[in-house]
C-alpha cells in the first residue's frame, strides 16, 4: 500500500465529563494541540482526520464516526485516566494499525503494547512522518513495538526539530466556536488556543513537563516571529479577539517575554498565560498588562512551606509568592492561584494552612486539585519507592472521583477525606469573596458536598 494513500484517524477520547465530573461546567475545553500539530506536520503525505470525542453525544457515536471514515490507521492520545477509553475505541474500530501516544503511552510502554501495535514516545511529529512515509518500523525513531517473535523493541529517540518547522495547526477546524473557557480564563470571543514553547525543564514533582517527564522536560521555544505570524492569521482570517496561551511557563525568559509583549501589543487583543511566581516581577507584570494580558495562572501548590519543599520540588518561597499576587493586584492583572491537596506528606493541618494562605493571597480565582501521580513524574516514582502505591491499572470503579481511575498517594488522608477537604475549601474561599461573580461556582461545590455526604452517608 502506498503510504501517500493512508487514511489516518487521530482521536482524542472524550475525557472532560469523566475527569471533571460535577465540575465539568466550570472547566476549560480546548483543542488537543498535540494531534493538530501532528496533522499539520504530516498532512502532505497522508489523509489525516481528527476526531474529538468531547463533541460526540456518546463514545458509541464517536466509534461510529471513525468506522464510517474507515481509516487504515487509528492513533489515540492518552492521559492516565483516559487509557481504558483508548482501548475501547481501538478495539471497536477496524483499522489495520492501532497506535497510541501521549503522556500515558510514553511511560507505560509495555502496558500499551498489550493493546496497540505501536507506541509513540514523546513528541511524535518526526516519528509519525517516518512511519507514514513507509520507513521500516525497526528504523522509525521514537517508537516501541513488538517484533515478529513478540519481543518488545524500543527504538532510539526521535530528534528534536525546530518548533518553527512545524506548520500551524488547522485553524479552519479549531475556530468553529466549539471550545469554551473556564471562568478564570474567560475572555472576549472568539478566542484561540496557542502554545509558544514546549517543556519546562524544572523539577516540580507532579508535572509531565519537568525533568524526567515528556522529552525529559527539555525547554524549547518558537521564535517570536513565528508566534506573531500565527497571531496575525488568527486575527485577520478568523477574527480572533483573545488568546489562551497554554505554555507551562510563558515568561520563562525575561528578554523573550519583553519582545513578545511588544509585538502582541500591536494587535490590540487580550490574552491569558500560565507561569511561575519566580518568573514574574513588577516589570514583567507591567509589560503583560500593557500588551493586553488579562489573566495569569500561577501554581502555588501548598501554603505549608515544609510540604512545598518536601513534596513539590518547587524551590520557591511562599513569602515571594505573596509578593507576586500583591503585584498582580497593584497592576490590575486577574490572578488564579492553583493548589494541590494530597501530596505524600499532606495532612489535614497542612491543607487548612493552604486554604488560609489562599485567603491571604486573595486571588481572583482559585483551583483546589487533588494530587495525580502520573507515571513519568518524580511524585509517582517517590510514591512507588516508599510503597504508598504500587504500579496500578486505571480503574474507574475502584478509584472514583479525582483523580479519576488513579490511586491517591497521600499517606495521612483517605481519598474520601481529600474530597471533602477540597469541596469545603472551594465553598469557604468563594463565600469569603462574597461576590455575585462566584455564585455558580459556590453552588457547584455545595451540590458536590451534598453528593459526597449522600455517597458516604456522612
Amino acid at each position: 500500500m502506498n503510504s501517500a494513500h493512508y487514511k489516518v484517524a487521530l482521536v482524542v477520547p472524550p475525557f472532560a465529563k469523566l475527569i471533571y465530573g460535577d465540575e465539568y461546567a466550570l472547566k476549560t475545553m480546548t483543542p488537543s494541540l498535540g494531534i493538530f500539530y501532528i496533522q499539520s506536520y504530516c498532512r502532505d503525505i497522508a489523509d489525516i482526520k481528527i476526531f474529538e470525542g468531547e463533541f460526540c453525544q456518546s463514545i458509541e457515536d464517536l466509534i461510529d464516526e471513525i468506522n464510517e471514515y474507515a481509516p487504515d490507521i487509528i492513533g489515540l492520545t492518552s492521559k492516565s485516566s483516559t487509557y481504558p477509553l483508548c482501548v475501547q475505541i481501538a478495539e471497536c474500530t477496524n483499522a489495520k494499525f492501532k497506535i497510541i501516544g501521549g503522556p500515558m503511552a510514553s511511560f507505560s510502554i509495555e502496558k500499551c503494547l498489550e493493546n496497540f501495535d505501536i507506541v509513540f514516545i514523546g513528541d511524535s511529529e518526526v516519528s509519525m512522518r517516518e512511519f507514514l512515509s513507509g520507513v521500516p518500523i525497526e528504523d522509525v525513531k521514537g517508537v516501541a513495538y513488538k517484533d515478529k517473535n513478540g519481543v518488545s523493541k524500543i527504538n532510539a529517540c526521535a530528534p528534536f526539530i525546530s518548533l518553527d518547522d512545524i506548520p500551524f495547526p488547522d485553524h479552519n477546524k479549531i475556530q468553529k466556536g466549539q471550545y469554551r473557557a473556564s471562568p478564570h480564563r474567560e475572555m472576549e470571543a472568539p478566542f484561540a488556543t496557542m502554545m509558544t514553547t514546549r517543556g519546562c525543564g524544572l523539577n516540580c514533582s507532579f508535572c509531565m513537563s519537568a525533568v524526567g517527564g515528556m522529552n525529559n522536560g527539555v525547554y524549547r521555544e518558537r521564535s517570536v516571529k513565528n508566534v506573531i505570524d500565527e497571531i496575525n492569521i488568527l486575527t485577520t482570517q478568523f477574527g480572533v479577539k483573545s488568546i489562551q496561551f497554554w505554555d507551562d511557563t510563558w515568561t520563562m525568559r525575561k528578554l523573550r517575554t519583553k519582545e513578545m509583549c511588544e509585538e502582541i501589543k500591536k494587535f490590540n487583543i487580550s490574552y491569558t498565560i500560565n507561569t511561575r511566581t519566580d518568573k514574574l516581577d513588577d516589570e514583567i507584570i507591567n509589560w503583560l498588562v500593557d500588551s493586553g494580558c488579562k489573566g495569569v495562572f500561577l501554581g502555588v501548590e501548598s501554603g505549608d512551606q515544609l510540604i512545598l519543599d518536601l513534596n513539590y520540588n518547587k524551590n520557591i518561597q511562599n513569602s515571594q509568592v505573596a509578593k507576586v499576587f500583591s503585584s498582580c493586584k497593584k497592576f490590575n492583572l486577574r490572578s488564579t492561584a492553583s493548589f494541590i491537596f494530597g501530596s505524600i506528606d499532606d495532612t489535614k493541618e497542612s491543607i487548612i494552612q493552604s486554604v488560609d494562605f489562599a485567603l491571604q493571597l486573595d486571588a481572583d480565582f482559585v483551583l483546589f486539585n487533588i494530587y495525580t501521580a502520573h507515571p513519568g513524574t518524580s511524585g509517582f516514582e517517590m510514591a512507588l519507592k516508599e510503597g504508598i502505591i504500587c504500579d496500578y491499572k486505571v480503574d474507574y470503579e475502584k478509584y472514583k472521583d479525582e483523580p479519576v481511575g488513579i490511586p491517591t498517594i497521600c499517606r495521612n488522608l483517605t481519598r474520601r477525606e481529600l474530597h471533602f477537604l477540597k469541596t469545603e475549601a472551594y465553598i469557604k474561599y468563594y463565600s469569603y469573596k462574597n461576590s455575585d461573580l462566584y455564585k455558580q461556582i459556590i453552588q457547584t461545590y455545595v451540590d458536590e458536598l451534598n453528593r459526597l455526604k449522600e455517597l458516604y452517608s456522612y
